[in-house]
């Protein structure tokens, strides 16, 4: 089930980020960045991380523990943002690397933008997309 954060998931919600990025820290993120939990009982099983400015979402995390992948958890992440937000667009970067993520969002209706160069501190490129919802 799709929740709103509490603080109640913080170390859930670090555990799962960590699996991206070992510097993930819930406590870093911005002012205006927001989290959703989709739950199953009392662990979280995947998280977006999120920031809505006017009419776009931009996607800055967005985690399901791998034993929960390929449920459609990502997918009601992706759905539940572009319809509960009423945006028209969702904008996201991923690693030019992750091919498997790259695959998934473009499954979820997203089009390939643009390279960004050295974009991550380790000097990967990352890949701009953007899924345009009306």
């Amino acid at each position: 089930m799709i929740e709103e954060f509490e603080k109640k998931h913080s170390l859930q919600v670090n555990r799962l980020g960590h699996t991206l990025n070992d510097d993930y820290d819930i406590c870093k993120r911005g002012e205006l960045e927001k989290i959703l939990v989709y739950t199953k009982g009392e662990d979280v099983i995947g998280f977006v991380q999120y920031t809505k400015l006017y009419e776009v979402v931009e996607i800055f995390y967005l985690v399901v523990d791998e034993k929960y992948r390929c449920l459609g958890i990502g997918s009601a992440f992706i759905d539940h943002l572009a319809r509960d937000l009423d945006v028209q667009r969702e904008i996201l970067e991923v690693r030019v690397s992750n091919e498997g993520a790259i695959s998934f969002y473009e499954k979820n209706g997203f089009k390939r933008l643009r390279p960004i160069k050295n974009y991550y501190k380790n000097g990967e490129d990352a890949l701009s997309m953007e899924k345009v919802i009306r």
